[in-house]
């Protein structure tokens, strides 16, 4: 009797229930994506929720794309799609999280269980019975994926979310029709995380032999990447590196991880078309650690980076190499490791150390602009030029901003910016789908309200996910957007064809663009084409967003015109790419 009332007393929950409630435990308040038939009872489910809201998007792409810029600030998102035609228009945007190691939860909605076990043919589908193909489609680009049923729902939510959490990479829900409303117990307690420690052995025998040649070096240096920032190791770089007296470089595709301004920063190293000074040091030290680097061609221009594999240390975020001088393609290997701690144990077992004799990269930057303020200005006549356009942007940046930065001009246009304090820097230097950005302010702006928010976009970019400059406009989010019109796209023209017509784009009324996609009004739009307009334009952008509007900047550009650096870089990637005997047309 007192079993059967046990039972009764249970307190349980929908499977849709279940999964929302984990969602919001875990710091999700807007959940991204696009309703289909096969998703419409758990977004009735999720509009019960108190703590979510729901952000309808122009189509599945701009969606996983929004969930990525969200969950980089946020720390994990949520993305809602229907079965087939929905979540695998998602993808790209999932591979790329998948790429820049972003947590993103994608679930999808799909038809009901019945139906999939006795193999029924229904619309979105192939029309084969067949329902593991979608499912085998999204598995190279999530970490952990679970197809739930009402028996395995509870576990199956939690350890897929734990891989989420662990991993820092997106994962993948299959949730049918006739399994989200059917009954579970409730969740009894917070979600457990996995305390992520280090194998005691390993990380003792690591430390026996990088602790000596650290000390022993007469200069080193922290070499950092992204992954180092996706696991918050902020902290714990800037610990080392200021207990241990080290410099700390960055590879480009690390940007965002440190305080530009912080005294240990050296600056960013990228092979052949590093900062000399950066260069000199990175290449020249006795001991390079580098912190969950992934050395690829755009970070390094073409693998001219110069790291001798002797002097080499790889601490990835469980595992770490040490090359030796004795066989340095046999490199000692560690396994079992937490980097958070390494780097703690590191800090305790290296000590306080003198600080190398280093110029930060801050005081190299001062430097130059004390020198450029000393000569002759020149004379601002002719059309607007990248090398005018970028000191100007960089001259609005202030503490605290979130920069959405998209790849091609605006990236390379920021190289020798130093961002302020605080600043948030979103970007996909490893994935570079153009496009992304766009999207990704929209994440970006319902993550962080209360921070700034900038958007740096070049023409043909715009044009792959325009339709959401609507939702932003529909949800009266403010982000300051600067869209580079130079009639195509330049970064290609820099490779091959800088006349060839496959990287020309369609012309658009930009001036138009914010009337016809939100409410006439609604929007400051703004034009740039000279470089008197410059400060004018850009002190009423600036106004007008602290006022608590969207503005949209078209800043016109000549086609072939440049910020320093893209046309080295696209000399790169065609070095990569092609003979220099090819007859292909070349800038």
């Amino acid at each position: 009797m007192s079993l059967t009332c046990a039972k009764v007393q249970e307190k349980t929950v929908s499977v849709g229930d279940y999964l929302w409630l984990r969602l919001q435990e875990l710091g999700v308040r807007h959940v991204f994506g696009v309703p289909g038939d096969f998703n419409l009872g758990m977004l009735e489910q999720l509009l019960k929720q108190p703590g979510l809201t729901w952000v309808g998007c122009c189509n599945e792409l701009n969606a996983a794309y929004a969930a990525d810029g969200y969950a980089r600030l946020k720390g994990i998102a949520a993305l809602a799609t229907a079965y087939g035609v929905g979540e695998l228009s998602a993808v790209n945007g999932l591979a790329g999280a998948y790429a820049e190691r972003v947590p993103v939860v994608a679930i999808t909605g799909a038809p009901p269980l019945s139906h999939m076990q006795r193999r029924s043919w229904i619309h979105h589908t192939l029309g084969d019975g067949e329902y593991g193909n979608t499912l085998a489609s999204i598995a190279p680009f999530t970490a952990a994926r679970a197809v739930l049923t009402q028996a395995n729902a509870a576990m199956e939510i939690d350890r897929v979310l734990r891989t989420c959490l662990r991993e820092r990479r997106p994962v993948y829900l299959q949730l049918p029709t006739d399994v989200c409303f059917q009954q579970v117990p409730a969740p009894e307690a917070p979600l457990e995380r996995e305390a992520a420690v280090s194998d005691r052995a390993s990380l003792r025998a690591l430390l026996e032999e990088l602790v000596p040649r650290l000390r022993g070096a007469r200069r080193s240096v922290l070499l950092v990447d992204s992954d180092a920032q996706r696991f918050g190791l902020e902290p714990q770089v800037a610990a080392l590196a200021e207990s241990a007296g080290m410099p700390i470089a960055s590879l480009g595709s690390g940007r965002g991880l440190l305080d530009e301004a912080h005294g240990a920063f050296l600056g960013f190293y990228g092979g052949r078309l590093s900062d000399p000074y950066v260069r000199e040091w990175v290449d020249g030290a006795d001991c390079v650690v580098g912190l969950s680097t992934r050395f690829m061609d755009l970070n390094t221009h073409s693998f001219t980076q110069r790291l001798e594999p002797s002097r080499f240390v790889d601490l990835q975020p469980t595992t770490a190499a040490l090359g030796r001088a004795e066989s340095p393609w046999l490199p000692s290997l560690y396994s079992g490791l937490v980097l958070g701690e390494v780097l703690e144990a590191l800090r305790e077992a290296v000590g306080s150390r003198k600080r190398q004799d280093f110029v930060p990269r801050s005081l190299r930057l001062q430097s130059q602009a004390a020198a450029k303020a000393a000569a002759p200005a020149a004379r601002s006549e002719g059309p607007l030029t990248h090398a005018q356009l970028w000191p100007a942007l960089s001259a609005l940046l202030e503490p605290e901003d979130v920069l959405v930065v998209e790849a091609g001009s605006p990236m390379v246009g920021f190289a020798s910016a130093q961002l302020p304090r605080g600043a948030s820097w979103v970007a996909q230097p490893l994935w570079c789908s153009i496009g992304y950005t766009l999207p990704a302010v929209l994440g970006t702006s319902l993550a962080a309200p209360e921070r700034r928010q900038l958007l740096f976009i070049g023409d043909g970019s715009f044009l792959m996910t325009a339709q959401e400059l609507s939702t932003l406009l529909h949800l009266k989010l403010k982000p300051l957007v600067f869209l580079l019109n130079n009639a195509g796209y330049t970064v290609e023209r820099l490779i091959v064809g800088p006349r060839s017509v496959y990287n020309d784009i369609p012309k658009w009324n930009y001036p138009a663009i914010c009337d016809a996609l939100g409410t006439p009004g609604q929007a400051l739009t703004l034009l740039i084409e000279k470089p008197e307009q410059l400060a004018p334009v850009l002190a009423e952008a600036v106004r007008a967003q602290h006022e608590g509007r969207l503005v949209f900047v078209e800043v016109r550009l000549a086609p072939l015109d440049a910020p320093a650096g893209l046309a080295q870089l696209g000399a790169s990637v065609f070095s990569l790419s092609y003979r220099e005997d090819s007859g292909l047309p070349r800038p």
